[in-house]
């Protein structure tokens, strides 16, 4: 990648001076995606760190301050943050001097105006905090075109006991620059995982089969999303090049929950979340506080809202088996097992689904505590496991 990010550095005047590879962000059929943390030399020769990105999806040749060059036979577009080809309005959400104006109303606060970036997937999304005086606002940065779906999903919210944020702006005089944003109200509490890892939550299941209850029946007027589990063939694929050892091992496993996602009884079709796990979930005083990135409700399975939480939990406790973690699974494990008999589906397809959940998550293995190839493969046993449970469930039975 030296050549590719000297050249895109070299229109800014900079020279190369040094590059680490931060992230790899991987979407079957879609490209991938690469953050790389860059040094370089200004005309004074003084280090100036920047952060740029690579893609080899699509991008057009047209998009502004974007290089596209060819490396080893694959097509690449490259740019630096925060001027993402596709998320024309981030650059306008990392500005205090246009979020103050525009956000908080107060043209002279920029030098007080405090931002951060609490998510960002290259080409897809990106969230904001923003922060002045006592006030806090949430920037979420979308596709063009998208704003106007997540706003019409947080009106459909707005009018029920769910604990969504609401839509505050932006300031319409923003202009096209904040076309590709919603401004969010702030909500309190704290990420549920960490009443997960303690055991401190104070949680019971039927809480978050209660919250899901009072989701809109206004939602099932919109386009329905594919479940992570019904696109386990392309995430076993994506899973198999960071894993490549294990490619028959990985397509075994994908091709056995497509077919059980297949075989097996959803259930009915009813409003669901659309990515329903601990991370999207605030908590505080033993109760459910905030539910975060609704961009996915719609009408759906609720067997597979409860699957992306169990998918999510199981491979948690597999990265931290020491924690309250493996007790919290199964206590919410025995109960949505009964919550999808219930509901018109069953155990088994419950597990089927929160497998495909666990697949989707290696190819966003990341090295930390474990390697990559390590957390990757912690991951592919969390989705065994629970592709063994739903097997169990189903009598044997691989369909």
């Amino acid at each position: 990648m030296a050549a590719p990010l000297a050249q895109l550095l070299t229109p800014r005047h900079l020279l190369l001076d040094s590059w680490t590879h931060e992230r790899t962000f991987h979407r079957p059929g879609a490209g991938i995606s690469c953050l790389y943390r860059v040094r370089a030399l200004d005309r004074q020769a003084h280090i100036v760190t920047l952060y740029a990105g690579a893609t080899s999806t699509a991008v057009k040749q047209s998009a502004p301050d974007t290089v596209q060059t060819t490396l080893a036979g694959i097509r690449l577009s490259l740019w630096l943050h925060p001027r993402d080809p596709l998320l024309p309005s981030l650059p306008w959400a990392l500005s205090p001097v246009d979020v103050a104006r525009d956000v908080f109303g107060e043209p002279d606060a920029g030098d007080r105006t405090v931002l951060s970036l609490s998510a960002y997937r290259p080409l897809r999304r990106a969230v904001v905090r923003a922060v002045s005086a006592e006030r806090t606002a949430y920037l979420k940065i979308l596709l063009p075109g998208q704003s106007g779906a997540l706003r019409h999903r947080h009106g459909l919210l707005a009018g029920t006991a769910v604990p969504a944020a609401t839509v505050t702006g932006p300031d319409p005089s923003a202009g096209p620059r904040a076309e590709g944003a919603v401004v969010l109200s702030a909500l309190t509490g704290e990420p549920l995982l960490h009443g997960l890892r303690s055991g401190t939550h104070g949680l019971v299941p039927q809480d978050l089969t209660t919250l899901l209850d009072q989701l809109p029946d206004g939602a099932l007027a919109l386009d329905r999303r594919p479940a992570w589990s019904e696109r386990s063939r392309a995430y076993g694929t994506a899973a198999a090049a960071i894993l490549p050892q294990e490619t028959a091992r990985i397509s075994a496993a994908a091709r056995t929950i497509e077919t059980l996602v297949r075989g097996l009884d959803p259930g009915p079709v009813v409003p669901v979340h659309g990515d329903f796990y601990e991370g999207n979930l605030l908590t505080g005083g033993g109760r459910i506080t905030g539910l975060l990135d609704v961009d996915g409700l719609g009408p759906g399975h609720r067997v597979d809202d409860l699957a992306c939480f169990l998918g999510h939990l199981a491979v948690l406790t597999e990265l931290a088996p020491e924690s309250a973690l493996p007790g919290e699974l199964r206590v919410f494990h025995n109960a949505f097992e009964e919550f999808a008999l219930a509901s018109g589906s069953s155990p088994a397809a419950l597990n089927a689904r929160a497998a495909g959940v666990a697949l989707s998550l290696v190819p966003g293995a990341r090295a930390g505590r474990y390697s990559r190839s390590e957390n990757a493969l912690t991951r592919l046993r969390a989705a065994e496991s629970l592709l063994a449970r739903a097997v169990a469930s189903n009598g044997g039975k691989r369909l």
